[in-house]
């Protein structure tokens, strides 16, 4: 290899770098109320100081940008701390369309494995399934083929607390767990749309490292 093409080469790196540090991918983080999403922000903010959170999440906070970086992979990302109650949903979908969201995290936590009877977590996922589903997304310009909305690249099915109930389910694969089972009609339909799921075990509030793999992956696989 000569000097010059050597050079060449770790200039394009180089720029690569800072068009990773520059450049802020939108992510969306949604899910019912208590699930962990203000931990995920602070938790992606701070990276492992995370407070002790009692008040909930009231509307749509203003995004912000997280650096991200772990095992010499970095990407700059860009979320927005929303609440997680039925008269804030509408707000999932202003975020969603108004920052052209590319990746979703809906964060879930075993409430629905423990008390059968609690399906929040499960009209949570089936109203932004059937928003991610919506004509809105197929609408294309008049003077135009292309779409005016792109669908969101893939979906992550985040299993939040894992600290807390790893030891109260059998398994044998993150995809066998059956914490993912109550959402399954969900993934599937976003799969007939040719949006991939991904299903992650993460403990927001204790493990920075899970944190952050999790979402390089997303953005390394999708």
């Amino acid at each position: 290899m000569s000097v010059m093409a050597g050079f060449a080469i770790l200039l394009v790196e180089g720029m690569n770098k800072v068009y990773q540090r520059l450049h802020a991918i939108p992510f969306g983080v949604y899910g019912a109320s208590k699930a962990g999403k203000t931990t995920l922000h602070h938790q992606l903010r701070t990276r492992g100081e995370v407070p002790s959170i009692t008040d909930r999440t009231v509307g749509l906070q203003r995004a912000s940008r997280k650096y991200v970086k772990l095992d010499g992979d970095a990407h700059t990302v860009k979320t927005a701390d929303v609440g997680g109650e039925t008269v804030f949903w509408q707000e999932w979908v202003e975020d969603m369309r108004t920052r052209k969201v590319k990746y979703i995290i809906f964060m879930l936590d075993d409430r629905h494995m423990d008390k059968h009877y609690d399906i929040e977590q499960q009209l949570c996922w089936t109203f932004l399934v059937d928003t991610i589903c919506s004509p809105y997304w197929n609408v294309k310009g008049k003077r135009r083929k292309k779409k005016l909305h792109d669908y969101p690249v893939a979906v992550g099915l985040w299993a939040n607390k894992h600290d807390l109930w790893k030891d109260k389910y059998d398994y044998e694969t993150i995809e066998k767990h059956p914490i993912f089972e109550s959402f399954r009609n969900g993934m599937q339909k976003l799969n007939d749309k040719g949006i991939p799921c991904y299903k992650y075990i993460v403990s927001a509030k204790s493990d920075s490292e899970m944190v952050y793999r999790g979402i390089l992956t997303m953005i390394k696989d999708y």
